[in-house]
């Protein structure tokens, strides 16, 4: 099935469901015999899905979701040297190719050919690359044992609550870093603002049947904001590094270029995602997390067989009542 959640069923089920698909497609992409660095890279995607989706329902088992949180978040963090080493020359390679028609130049060359050692470096250090997909292997059965006994209290009852709950913390911090990103300007606030745009986003696929259209359409945002400021997080990484050791990345007027070209796609990438930021990010979170608890809701009736849209034993669910007229 989908990456989606099913209403109208126990959430601790699909919580099940949803990560032993993840879990089990990721462990047969380590264990083909594909490029490992490549199957490295599909499972770390799948890893922050699955970190999406604990985020999500956090708030139906908080013990557990935070551990298996924590549990991919490290065993992500040990496969990611050679992949981040690579995702910077891909980054340095669009910048040049975003500017290709304009600015003809080889200042480049220098950066790309110490961002290759560095990569190459990388890939030497890493040591037994083989016996790290063996410790990833093992954990994804971990997390899998530990999932498998996920149970949440009222499950079917309480699942739009669940997952207005993750909404709402999303939708909070999300805010919260556009703030912090639009007033300071600093590197790390858009970098949190491009987490919790790629979690929204995440959720959105997770929630897409809810209502397809308005969904869908969120999602593309949330996701180019996410794809927009990888792209920022990545030059302000790189330009850290040319600053760090200036020499090793060509000449000064080299250099220049370089992080004239990057300044200016910066801009450019920040502005854009303000932009789309505030637009995506307009309700409070507890409108946003009023608006999805209503929506799961009519999903669970119309899946029960009852009337969307009937009242409710209370008309006013949790989030909506907390609602100011």
């Amino acid at each position: 099935m989908a990456f989606r959640i099913v209403f109208g069923t126990r959430l601790d089920a699909e919580l099940t469901r949803i990560a032993e698909e993840q879990l089990t497609k990721a462990a047969a992409e380590l264990s083909g015999g594909g490029d490992r660095h490549e199957a490295i890279h599909d499972v770390r995607k799948r890893f922050k899905k699955l970190r999406a989706l604990f985020r999500l329902m956090r708030s139906g088992d908080p013990a557990l979701l935070r551990a298996e949180n924590a549990r991919l978040r490290d065993a992500a963090r040990a496969l990611s040297a050679v992949r981040d080493r690579a995702a910077l020359i891909e980054s340095l390679d669009a910048l040049e190719a975003h500017f290709g028609s304009d600015v003809a130049t080889d200042a480049f060359r220098p950066a790309r050919a110490e961002l290759e050692r560095r990569r190459d470096a990388a890939v030497e250090a890493e040591g037994d690359l083989g016996a790290k997909i063996a410790t990833t292997l093992a954990t994804i059965e971990e997390c899998r044992a530990a999932l498998s006994a996920a149970a949440f209290q009222r499950p079917l009852k309480r699942a739009p609550l669940i997952v207005a709950e993750g909404i709402h913390h999303t939708q909070r911090a999300a805010r919260h870093a556009l703030g912090e990103a639009a007033t300071s300007g600093e590197a790390e606030a858009f970098h949190a603002l491009r987490k919790h745009a790629k979690d929204h986003a995440a959720h959105l696929g997770l929630l897409l049947d809810l209502w397809p259209a308005a969904m869908r359409t969120a999602r593309e945002a949330a996701a180019a904001i996410g794809d927009d400021l990888g792209l920022d997080h990545d030059y302000a990484l790189l330009r850290a590094e040319m600053i760090a050791e200036p020499s090793a990345f060509g000449s000064e007027a080299d250099r220049s270029v370089v992080l004239g070209l990057m300044d200016r796609r910066q801009g450019v990438l920040r502005a854009a995602s303000l932009t789309s930021a505030r637009r995506l990010f307009a309700e409070s979170p507890k409108a946003a997390a009023a608006r999805f608890e209503r929506l799961a809701r009519d999903a669970a009736k119309a899946a029960q067989g009852e009337a969307a849209g009937e009242p409710d034993e209370v008309t006013a669910l949790p989030f909506e009542s907390g609602l100011s007229a």
